[in-house]
């Protein structure tokens, strides 16, 4: 009963988990319960992930690996295998992660081994080898269809391929290994194994877009666990009933499910489970645009945590207030918020958490900052120093916690917020230490009438030979090029669609769609399947030219930009006004990164673009692009992009992991190009060769 009221609630409160799992360990070790310490450790060791300590958790799984017997145990052994891998997965470690897959593979147990298979599809995804992932989930699904006797915990496993399935937008699997499970958990007469089976069965079908069916199959796991009286559980199956409802575009419906649920709650006397139903309440409420009561739910949520003096709460309370208010109207709440949460970790050990923290402050004011140059020129000089300053401490406590993947996120933003403020690109793309670049701005290092970096102070001199009127007013100061043209000077960089409201947009239409291809047509087929299958589409529509140029197209540059300059002046003659040009798992790259890579393609096709633009104003043409993460996460808002890039003023879109970006032009002054040096007196601009040996006159 300690371990499962542990694990209950991780959710809510991990801190308390990690306590609860504590206590259940001491327990068992004056029991001295081999079994018993052993599960009581594999909980710490889950709620010390959940709590971000992924070093923790290793070594908690590998106390348990190293005293388990050599045979038997497969529940106990399957378990800490996948909280090992999770733990590295998180921190990073991928080579020791894909060791310990492999070394689980390796167990004459079937059944384990089947769970390593698993594992290993796990670390293949995290690095983006999703071919080799999903190879890897479809032998563990093999394997575990292929055991003669199954146990009860196999359930969950089984579980586990499904949620593979449905993040790899594998329907059908998921559905199929779903099934698989119900079964089982039928079978055994496991109850809970039944409503977890029922709500993956659930998700399953919400991504297959049948919502009827996962709404049913929702309830159906509800009243299971509602019977069982599990809290906890009933609390994660109303949250996939939301966002089946949301997903449905029923946000009203969604919205009154989640008010019920924080109702249910209050009337149980149940407060952490009533403060979790507000923020599952103000996320809700956020779909729908409702943006008071969003922020308004979060409040009272937070002040439920503040009373049950739930940190990790507080901190998912203030984060949902900083989502809520992101925009313009909310931004001082969001700011506020933001610094509550810097000021939750200030003061512990949780040097990670408190980084992320700093992180999030960082990007919310350079988030102020780009949206309040795109009124005025200048940006805010108290959102830039606060940003700075906060990227410059997250970057640190990145740094100490060995955290690469943090610290390039800091870094980044550092640049941004100086792209921002017109400091030279030079200087940013040699930018690798932010506290140094605090430091020089702080000093004045880049201060300039066209940003809103902190000027130098100026120390006045009080010489007397500066003072009176001498012969060195006659100097000749220095020499400076006239150069016209430094006011209209711009760096275009990508910025975050989330930032920006696109301007001028038409209602949507609907299109008759022609496709040209470039490259290989086996990876362009599906999308323009899903394209032809989208409500826009119509053969009684106005005519639309989708142009799909597959990865493999900057091995044939030549060709294929002679391909796409011939279809533009087709459609010129043709009198076509209307071109999208797709490209494939291709996104904007940071001009910093100096790894090798292969010459991308799109940087070539927004020129043409750009260029057709010029040339021929009656043909609207439009970008759509995206790495591989972003097709197989979004594929459906990618289609979306294929639309609205010719019905609205952002007519270049590329997505990076997910997350969509456009061009912004930046105004930035030129450095200027001459530069001389001033001889002494006295001084000859050139030496001659001397004989040193020759005695001196």
């Amino acid at each position: 009963p300690a371990i499962k009221a542990a694990l209950d609630l991780l959710q809510s409160d991990p801190e308390e988990a990690t306590l609860k799992a504590q206590q259940a360990l001491d327990q068992a070790l004056a029991k001295s319960d081999r079994t018993l310490q052993f599960r009581a450790r594999l909980a710490l060791g889950i709620a010390k992930l959940q709590e971000g300590e992924a070093s923790a958790a290793v070594g908690e799984a590998r106390t348990v690996v190293s005293s388990l017997p050599t045979s038997g145990e497969s529940e106990l052994r399957a378990r800490t295998n996948r909280l090992m891998v999770t733990a590295l997965i998180q921190e990073g470690s991928f080579e020791d992660a894909a060791l310990a897959a492999a070394q689980a593979q390796k167990s004459p147990d079937t059944a384990v081994a089947a769970c390593g298979e698993i594992l290993s599809a796990d670390v293949l995804a995290a690095q983006e080898d999703f071919a080799g992932a999903l190879s890897a989930a479809d032998g563990a699904t093999a394997k575990l269809r292929s055991l003669q006797a199954k146990e009860e915990w196999v359930t969950y496993e089984l579980l586990k391929l499904a949620e593979f399935y449905c993040n790899a937008w594998k329907a059908k699997e998921a559905i199929s290994v779903s099934e698989d499970a119900l079964a089982l958990a039928k079978s055994c007469g496991d109850r809970s194994g039944e409503g977890c089976a029922l709500q993956a069965l659930a998700a399953a079908h919400q991504t297959e877009e049948a919502y009827d069916q996962a709404l049913e199959k929702v309830e159906e796991s509800l009243a299971i666990f509602e019977s069982l009286k599990d809290p906890a559980a009933s609390a994660t199956v109303l949250r996939t009933k939301v966002n089946v409802l949301i997903a449905a575009g029923r946000l009203s419906d969604a919205k009154a499910a989640a008010q019920a649920t924080q109702e249910l709650f209050k009337a149980s006397g149940d407060a952490k489970g009533q403060a979790a139903a507000l923020l599952l309440l103000a996320e809700v409420s956020l779909q729908a645009m409702h943006t008071d009561d969003a922020i308004k739910a979060a409040k009272e949520a937070l002040s439920i945590f503040q009373t049950a003096r739930s940190r990790a709460g507080q901190a998912a309370a203030l984060s949902a207030i900083v989502a809520a208010g992101w925009d313009d109207e909310h931004s001082s709440e969001a700011r506020q918020a933001a610094e509550a949460k810097v000021a939750l970790y200030q003061d512990s050990s949780e040097a990670r958490r408190s980084a992320s923290a700093l992180l999030s402050l960082a990007n919310l004011l350079t988030s102020r900052i780009g949206k309040k140059i795109t009124r005025c020129k200048i940006a805010s000089t108290d959102d830039t120093v606060a940003a700075l300053q906060a990227a410059k401490d997250a970057h640190a406590k990145f740094a100490f916690v060995g955290d690469v993947s943090g610290m390039e996120s800091a870094l980044r933003t550092t640049r941004q917020i100086l792209l921002y403020n017109n400091v030279s690109a030079d200087v940013v793309e040699n930018l690798r230490d932010p506290s140094m670049i605090f430091e020089d701005v702080m000093a004045g290092k880049f201060a300039d009438a066209k940003n809103a970096l902190p000027k130098p102070n100026v120390q006045l001199s009080s010489k007397i030979e500066e003072v009176v009127p001498t012969a060195r007013q006659l100097d000749r100061g220095r020499f400076a090029w006239n150069m016209p043209h430094s006011m209209f000077t711009y760096t275009m960089i990508w910025q975050p669609c989330k930032e920006r409201t696109a301007r001028n947009r038409k209602p949507r239409g609907n299109y008759d769609i022609s496709t040209l291809m470039s490259g290989t047509k086996i990876q362009a087929a599906p999308i323009l399947h899903q394209a032809r299958s989208s409500d826009a589409a119509d053969r009684s529509g106005d005519p639309l030219v989708v142009y799909m140029l597959s990865p493999d197209c900057k091995e044939n540059m030549g060709s294929t930009i002679m391909s796409v300059v011939q279809t533009m002046g087709a459609m010129i003659v043709a009198r076509v006004s209307r071109l999208v040009i797709v490209q494939l798992d291709e996104c904007q790259f940071d001009f910093n990164d100096t790894s090798v890579r292969q010459c991308n393609m799109h940087p070539v096709v927004l020129g043409l673009i750009r260029s057709l633009r010029l040339e021929a104003p009656h043909v609207t043409a439009g970008f759509v692009s995206g790495d591989a993460a972003s097709w197989l996460s979004k594929p459906e808002q990618m289609v979306e992009s294929f639309f609205d890039v010719v019905e609205c003023d952002e007519s270049e879109v590329i997505y990076k992991r997910g997350d969509a970006y456009a061009p912004l032009l930046v105004h930035r002054q030129l450095d200027e190009p001459v530069n001389f040096v001033k001889p002494r007196k006295g001084l000859r601009a050139t030496t001659p060769w001397r004989d040193t040996t020759a005695p001196t006159k």
